[in-house]
């Protein structure tokens, strides 16, 4: 099969990330190198010399890794079943905005904290708290948020620079509003993000973003007007501005705190992929879409990367990675004929590495996960039970047992 087979689509399967095992065994490679180096080439005393550097850049190194990969990898571990557990919101915000560091996170975190204690000390009316979260409102834009910036998705953007988004802007209101104890939401569209304040039986829009955006909807032709400036003007023109309001809350929903920072995470590997470092976008995805299973505003973001990533993994003839990503893509988007092709085609093609190479496990696995998705024809069904029983013929005649009775269940 050619490459030309894999399609291009209209804009609970998980690939485990290898960057980070990948720069460490690449730091050993070279160590190994450069000890040969010493060992073949230089004096004994030089030689001493040279290898005492190179340990210390060793442990510099490895220790450096430890530190910077630790935060990361123990939070997407944490919200793996979709809830925090080891972490706070504020916590895991920081992180998602490249905060890897223990000494770093505890300074962004006391920020926060001293922030939040500054403003508990405005002596808020407990009986008139919408008043209060309006004054929040006021605060916040008035000392942190400065000038609104497309790509200014993470709190540091917002405490470094002064610049924010909707993203940011609405996780800052939102995590406050947390630490005070107050209840408050998002409601995320196909292009926008906002706060739903509540208090009793009372629910107020917060648009962080527009001066004006405490209880925006009191204003309501102001709010149309600035939800138009989030749409290609062709589509305002085709959905019609005095109904866009309308359009935003039939296509958006209502998410939680721990489905907001979602979209930070969404954010992050959508600036990835501009810069076309698809692995790490494919990887925030996936963390993404444990915070956040059902993003209104990502859809067609995460179709374009799991193409373009996939298709990537396929002209490399990496044929199992591609299968991984189409697999996942088909499961998210199970009436996307283009993804269920290729999908189909990356699987044959890694079924058929796989007997070459005489690798069974990796046969199991992807054999299992295209079984899961139930999305082969009865024709190709017959090609992989023929497959399966070569299979067996050659498991037999090596005497592998374990693999035959993996094989029997499959079959």
């Amino acid at each position: 099969m050619t490459n030309s087979n894999i399609q291009n689509p209209n804009p609970p399967y998980r690939k485990t990330s290898k960057a980070n095992g990948l720069k460490f065994g690449s730091c050993i490679l070279r160590f190994i190198c450069h000890l040969l180096f010493a060992i073949y080439y230089l004096r004994p005393r030089r030689s001493l010399q040279y290898l005492y550097l190179l340990l210390l850049n060793l442990v510099l190194f490895t220790s450096a890794f430890a530190e910077t990969s630790g935060l990361k990898r123990k939070l997407f571990e944490d919200i793996r079943d979709g809830e925090l557990n080891q972490f706070s919101f504020i916590e895991a915000a920081f992180i998602l905005s490249d905060v890897d560091n223990p000494d770093s996170l505890k300074f962004y975190t006391d920020w926060f904290y001293d922030l939040t204690e500054t403003i508990k000390g405005f002596h808020f009316d407990d009986f008139d708290r919408v008043t209060s979260a309006e004054k929040l409102f006021n605060y916040l834009r008035n000392t942190q948020y400065g000038k609104y910036e497309l790509e200014a998705t993470t709190l540091l953007d917002i405490i470094n620079r002064g610049k924010y988004n909707c993203v940011s802007g609405t996780i800052l209101y939102n995590l406050v509003c947390e630490e005070l104890s107050w209840r408050s939401e998002a409601f995320e569209t196909p292009t926008h993000v906002y706060t739903i304040f509540s208090d009793i039986n009372k629910k107020v829009i917060v648009e962080n973003t527009h001066p004006m955006g405490f209880n925006i909807m009191q204003n309501l032709h102001i709010y149309t007007q600035y939800l138009a400036s989030f749409y290609p003007q062709n589509d305002v023109y085709k959905i019609g501005l005095d109904r866009l309001y309308a359009h935003e809350n039939q296509n958006g929903r209502v998410i939680t705190n721990t489905e907001l920072l979602g979209l930070l995470a969404y954010n992050q590997a959508y600036f990835s992929m501009q810069r076309k470092e698809y692995e790490r976008a494919y990887e925030l995805v996936l963390v993404a879409q444990d915070f956040n299973r059902d993003s209104r505003s990502n859809v067609r973001f995460e179709r374009n990367l799991y193409y373009k990533w996939g298709k990537q993994n396929f002209d490399a003839r990496r044929y199992y990675d591609a299968f991984e990503v189409f697999a996942d893509a088909t499961y998210r988007y199970p009436d996307d004929k283009h993804f269920l092709k290729n999908c189909k085609v990356a699987f044959f093609n890694t079924l058929s590495n796989n007997w070459s190479a005489k690798n069974w496990s990796r046969t199991k696995k992807v054999t299992e996960e295209i079984y899961a998705l139930e999305i082969l024809d009865d024709n190709e069904l017959r090609k992989v039970k023929s497959l399966l029983r070569s299979w067996k013929k050659y498991l037999t005649n090596k005497g592998r047992k374990r693999a035959l009775k993996e094989l029997e269940r499959i079959l």
